[in-house]
Formats: structure tokens, C-alpha cells, sequence
């Protein structure tokens, strides 16, 4: 029992993401951009129609605003500059979830966020407290073990996650010294390979540690 993860809605007015719905077709679980760094209102609404209709778990990608440059910037903030952010970011895609009747499960940050939030205990401290204050159920996926860590101990589940390329295996995930709760794909003939060897299903992250 264990997790595939990809990231959806990520188109913007014109700029359509064909693909990525093809991906989610194979995974157990979706980050839904927010709309800062990718997404609109029509490609979040199909995101959560897709998972309405196909029993998918949902998350909110959240990311700095800066569709310019896809959320890949670094962008500095003060603390409760970053705080908002994580906020409305969180609250936008939860209150449109549940015009579906579904509720987010998960956080994960994108681009330059993620990689802030990995690297730096201070600012992953805010986003964890951003993200109790909208729910304190929510996990938050981490791509560090230490972060995970950390998250925990500051009171947020956590989800520790790998991402999977094209010269990545089930078999060498598997034999991980510290196991991932969730694995990450970017590309469709990614998850269709990994898909082959082992079927994910839609489960709670709290439920999949060490499972893998």
C-alpha cells in the first residue's frame, strides 16, 4: 500500500498542460496548483472533477506568485508575507474542493517554495504554523527526511517523498535505507512504467510509512 503523487491545474488562460491529467490517470494522489505559480479557476475545476470522478486524493500546490517564472524564483518575503501566502494559497483550494464534497488532504510546495522549505528550518517553521491555522489535519510533503522530521516535531504530519526520473526503479525505491511514504512523477511514460510493476491506491500518508 503506498502512494503516486503528481501535480495538476497547472495551466494558465492560454497556456494549456495536456498532459498532466494523462499522469494523474495512473496516481493515487494530486497536487493541485493554487493559482500563484500555475492554475486558473477552469483548470482547478477540472482537476477536482477529475478526482471527484476517479477516487483521487487531493492536495494544494502552493508556490511563491510568480507566473513569469513558473514559481521557480526565489522570491523573499517577510515572515508573515510567507505566512499569507501558505494561507490563502491552502484555503483557495480547500474551499473549491468542497463544492465537490471533497476535502484536501496534503500540502506540497513547488519550485523555489519547496526548495526553501527544505533547505532552511526557519522558513519550513512558518509554513508549518501557516498550515495548522487553516487545519491542523493536513500532511505536509517534504522532500528531506529531516524535514519530515522537523515537521513532525512541530506538531504537522508529514510526508516524506523521492521523486522518480527516468533512470529511477520500484525496486531500487524499495530498498531505500529510509523509506519514502510517497513518490513523485513528472512524466507519463514514468508512471506508466512504475504503474506495470505495482498499483498504487488512494490511501492517507499516515497509513503508508514504510510500505513502500
Amino acid at each position: 500500500m503506498f502512494d503516486f503523487n503528481c501535480d495538476v491545474a497547472q495551466s494558465y488562460g492560454v497556456y494549456k498542460n495536456e498532459v498532466e491529467l494523462d499522469i494523474a490517470k495512473y496516481a493515487s494522489s494530486i497536487n493541485i496548483s493554487a493559482g500563484f505559480h500555475a492554475g486558473d479557476p477552469m483548470s482547478i475545476r477540472k482537476a477536482l472533477l477529475f478526482a471527484s470522478e476517479n477516487n483521487i486524493a487531493i492536495g494544494a500546490h502552493i508556490g511563491y506568485c510568480d507566473i513569469q517564472g513558473f514559481g521557480k524564483r526565489q522570491i523573499n518575503l517577510e515572515k508573515e508575507e510567507l505566512e499569507a501566502l501558505v494561507i490563502y494559497q491552502i484555503s483557495a483550494i480547500s474551499a473549491y474542493a468542497k463544492t465537490f464534497d471533497l476535502e484536501i488532504e496534503h500540502v506540497r510546495c513547488h519550485g523555489a517554495l519547496k526548495d526553501y522549505i527544505n533547505n532552511s528550518q526557519e522558513a519550513l517553521l512558518i509554513v508549518v504554523e501557516a498550515i495548522k491555522k487553516v487545519n491542523p489535519w493536513l500532511n505536509l510533503i517534504v522532500q528531506t527526511p529531516s524535514a519530515k522530521d522537523f515537521t513532525q516535531q512541530n506538531g504537522l504530519k508529514s510526508a516524506y517523498e523521492v521523486e522518480f526520473s527516468e533512470n529511477s526503479s520500484i525496486r531500487e525505491i524499495r530498498e531505500l535505507e529510509i523509506k519514502p511514504d510517497t513518490i513523485h512523477f513528472k512524466t507519463l511514460d514514468d508512471i506508466k512504467r512504475a504503474y506495470d510493476i505495482i498499483k498504487p491506491t488512494p490511501i492517507n500518508y499516515n497509513r503508508v510509512q514504510n510500505q513502500i
